[in-house]
Formats: C-alpha cells, structure tokens, sequence
C-alpha cells in the first residue's frame, strides 16, 4: 500500500506556510500582553501620583496671598506644586509613561477643593516594534479643604479690637480658628503678643502693630462671612430659690472637702458667690450649678473634682466669672456630655439689656480644663500670667461678645480630635 510521501510533505509545507504567516500576529499579540502588564503598572503609579499631587495643591487653597495673584500666576505656582509632587511620588516619572505636561490643575471658584489630572502616553517594550502605540493613560484626583471651624470667636459685630493679643498676650487654636464677626478696620488686633491658629479670620480687617516681638504663623484672612454662635438655638435651664443666701463664701475649714452636688440642693447660688478662700478644697459632683444675679468668684481654689459640670450665670442681670490667684486649681474640670448644657463648662446669660459683664481671669498658673467657655454678650479678659489651656485629650472652645489676652496671660484653645485635622486637606477622590 501506498504511504503518498508526497502529501505529508505537502502538509508539512502547509503547515511552515501557515505558522509563517501567524508568527507576527502571535508575536504582536505576546508584545501586547507584556505590555499591557506594563500599562496595568504605569496606569497604577499614574494615580498615586495624581492622588500625591493633589495633596500638594490642597495646602494652597487656603493661601490668601496666592488667591491675590493673577489666573496666569496662579496656575504657574499651582502646576509646579502638583508636578513636584507627582515626580516625588513616582521617582521622578519612573514607570508612568511619558508624562505631558504642564499638569492639569482646576480650582474651584470659592477655593473649596482642586481636582488634578495627568495624562501620560503609556510605553512599550515590544509593541512598538510592530507599530503598535501604548494607550494614553489619565488619572485625577481631587482635594477639598477641611475649613477649620473656630474654637476661639468674637461673637460681636461691630467692636474694634474684638479680638486682641496685646503686651506678650497669646491666643492659640490648635486643630482649629480663630474668627472675628466684627466688621471694624481692627476687628482683630495683635500688639507685641501671638495669635496662632489653624485659620485667623474676621468680617473685617485683621490689624497689628509694627512691633518685632509680633508672633503670627498665619496668613489672616479679611472680609470673611461671618461665624454663627454655635450655641444660640440653646436655651439654658432656669433655677429658682436659694440653696445658699446671697454673699456667702464658701470655705472649707476642715480636711473633709465642702461637697457641692445638685442631688443634695446644693447647686442654686443668689447673689456674689465666692468658692475657695483660705487654703479650701472643694469638690462638685456632676451636673449645673446656678448662680442667680451675682457674680461667681473663684479665689485661690483647691477643686479636687468638677467633672461634668455646668456653671451658669443667669438672672435680669447675671453676674461675671472672676478667678484669681488660682495656682492650687486641680485640672479635673470638664462640661457634660449630654444633656441640656452638653459640651459648656461656663456660661454667662446676655443680661435683660442685652449685655453682661466682664468675665476676668488674673493672677496665678493655668486653668487646664475640657469644655467651652460661653459669653455671647460678655467680654473674657485674660491678664496677669493667667493661663487658660485645654486638658490632654479634650476641647476648649472660647466664644465671647468679645476677648483679650494681656500681660503675658494666654488662652489655648483646641478642637475636638477628629480623623482630619480642620483647615488640612482632604483628598476626595
């Protein structure tokens, strides 16, 4: 029988013939599978570095002096920022493609947020031997700014000075602002002293001597729209009657601290109060304590326990805080948590007239405490080495009809901890 030599040949010859003509097909379609690998990485570092360059640009939406400038300046200053971030996140470019550039760099009218975007033409390690082009690779990311709420804030509208760090007088907001409603020429005003804040801003105009000892780290905004009172839909609780006559002085004798506590009736105060006095130690349990047109004066006070406390001055005519020579102070003083003065440790009630009177701290070390401090028609006068500090890992908030720090005293104020600082940014996506 006949094997027919001749057509095994012929398909051997057919098959040399066939795997010729696909071997640059299969070829091309190896080169893309190495590339596309490569493509997968490239386009990978291409966000990161979108995602790093938006960061970059995020610091300056908060740039006043910037925001001055022209479209064209702007952009400039913008575009470098973002580029040199993208190069410090990508090794300079490595594995991202040829990058085009200037970057893209769009930022919102208000300078609320900055979206990036970079393009780059994807290389290629075989697929440019067939004449196959890599794709054009994208990637954006946008930043929004946190704004940063304000801890410390001037309540009045119109007041010159509303705000004033005066003779070595310092005011500092850590993880939040510092804002004036006033719309005067000097709504705020810096004299030889600090003013410190995530953001510092007023209605009006931020004023400051030409003296060399001013401390201030940020650029101050003007004709800024003015700060709500975070507490003005609250409605304090009322009191009556007299737990303790009007003038009493409360002095603990004996070694056994004086008790204050709502549930034994002892939180309703007519008249001048004065808690401390002659080495006392005082404690008070949780809840408020009222005292009814009169002023509440701590003088040289041992409080050993006020947590979850309330103080407040109420009345036709609420008196003043008055603390003084408070060095044996203990820092165990912070608001409550809930209820209906949640979150202020003192509050002073805007008298029948409409104001109150002025709430002084003088004389002695630091009132470490957790809470807010809450005047809305008095003024807080810090002076004489009076230190007013926020506990660790708490809150002080300072809001005032108006404030001043003088004579080397200081108030230093802090927002709540959160998962993004305030005034930072804050990538979106």
């Amino acid at each position: 029988m006949s094997r027919h030599p001749s057509r095994r040949a012929d398909r051997r010859g057919a098959i040399a013939i066939l795997t010729a003509l696909m071997l640059p097909a299969m070829l091309a379609a190896g080169a893309l599978i190495l590339d596309g690998g490569l493509w997968m990485v490239e386009s990978t570092r291409l966000q990161i570095a979108a995602d790093a360059a938006a960061n970059g640009v995020g610091y300056l939406l908060a740039d006043t002096a910037l925001q001055g400038e022209t479209a064209a300046q702007q952009q400039a200053v913008l575009q470098a920022v973002a580029l040199a971030e993208a190069d410090g996140a990508s090794d300079n470019a490595a594995l991202l493609g040829s990058l085009v550039t200037p970057v893209s760099v769009s930022v919102a009218a208000d300078w609320s947020s900055a979206t990036v975007t970079l393009t780059a033409q994807a290389g290629s390690v075989l697929a440019g031997v067939f004449g196959l082009s890599g794709p054009t690779l994208t990637a954006t990311a946008t930043v929004g700014s946190a704004p940063a709420g304000a801890c410390v804030l001037a309540l009045n509208p119109s007041a010159s000075d509303a705000i004033d760090a005066n003779n070595m007088g310092v005011i500092k907001a850590t993880g939040c602002g510092i804002f004036a409603d006033s719309s005067a020429s000097d709504a705020i005003y810096l004299n030889s002293g600090t003013i410190d804040g995530e953001t510092v801003a007023a209605v009006g105009d931020f004023a400051e001597s030409n003296s060399g000892s001013n401390t201030l780290p940020v650029t101050p905004t003007d004709g800024a729209a003015a700060k709500p009172d975070p507490f003005a839909a609250l409605t304090p609780p009322s009191a009556s009657g007299c737990d303790f006559p009007s003038g009493t002085s409360f002095t603990a004798w004996k070694s056994t601290p004086y008790a204050f506590s709502p549930a034994n009736h002892t939180n309703v105060f007519c008249g001048n109060t004065t808690i401390g006095g002659n080495g006392s130690t005082d404690t008070f349990a949780p809840g408020v304590y009222y005292v009814i047109d009169g002023n509440l004066i701590f003088n040289n006070a041992t409080i050993t326990q006020a947590s979850g406390v309330s103080f407040v001055l109420t009345g036709s005519s609420p008196g003043a805080l008055q603390w003084t020579n408070y060095s044996n102070t203990n820092t165990n003083m912070t608001a409550p948590s809930s209820g209906p003065t949640a979150g202020i440790l003192f509050w002073q009630e805007c008298g029948s007239g409409g104001t109150s009177p002025t709430n002084t701290m003088a004389g002695g070390s630091s009132l470490v405490v957790s809470g807010a401090f809450y005047a809305p028609c008095g003024k807080l006068s810090m002076s004489n080495n009076a230190q007013f500090d926020t506990a660790a890992g708490g809150s002080l908030s300072v809001i005032a009809n108006t404030l001043e720090a003088v004579g080397s005293a200081g108030i230093s104020a802090a927002g709540a901890s959160t998962g993004n600082a305030a005034g930072k940014p804050r990538l979106t996506q």
